[in-house]
């Protein structure tokens, strides 16, 4: 298992924020701004909150500890550096960002640990879809996951290199 001292500095900065690139690359798949507020919300929560597979416990328990208190102390936290309008731009930054990502940990983590890590930064993502309702007028029509953000999530789960969802 990996902890913080098994990586650089800017490596656990990488890991810290992938799941927020996860995140975002929900929130513009389907851009609402009645829902771009709660699905940030969820974003934030998720990454503390959600389960962590028992094969990534010490890393995602490490990150999630350095999230908590970073929020505590009120730190400048890293944002996601996605400057373009384009979404064909915005998801191919967010897919070398996490392809990144996935070398840091092949090359510092065992296999397991990895796809635990995966799987965790793919529930924030799912926790984000999951957040908004999406489309319909008043409410009236709207569903829980758009077909946009489903693309995205599938999406994900290729470029993190995890199956299929079931």
């Amino acid at each position: 298992m990996s902890t913080k001292a098994d990586y650089s500095a800017e490596e656990w900065t990488k890991l810290m924020t992938a799941p927020m690139y996860a995140g975002m690359a929900i929130i513009t798949s389907d851009p609402a701004i009645t829902s771009i507020f709660g699905e940030t919300a969820a974003m934030a929560k998720a990454m503390v909150q959600n389960p962590v597979p028992a094969s990534a416990q010490d890393l995602v328990g490490g990150l999630v500890s350095d999230l908590q208190a970073k929020a505590e102390s009120r730190e400048k936290f890293e944002e996601p550096k996605l400057d373009s309008k384009d979404p064909a731009a915005l998801t191919a930054a967010i897919d070398a960002y996490l392809t990144d990502v996935d070398a840091i940990l092949s090359a510092k983590a065992g296999a397991a640990e990895t796809m635990g890590y995966k799987e965790w930064v793919m529930s924030v993502a799912q926790s984000v879809a999951e957040a908004g309702r999406e489309g319909g007028f008043l409410g009236i029509g709207s569903v829980r996951v758009s077909e946009q953000e489903t693309a995205a999530l599938a999406h994900l789960r290729s470029v993190l290199g995890l199956p299929a969802a079931g």
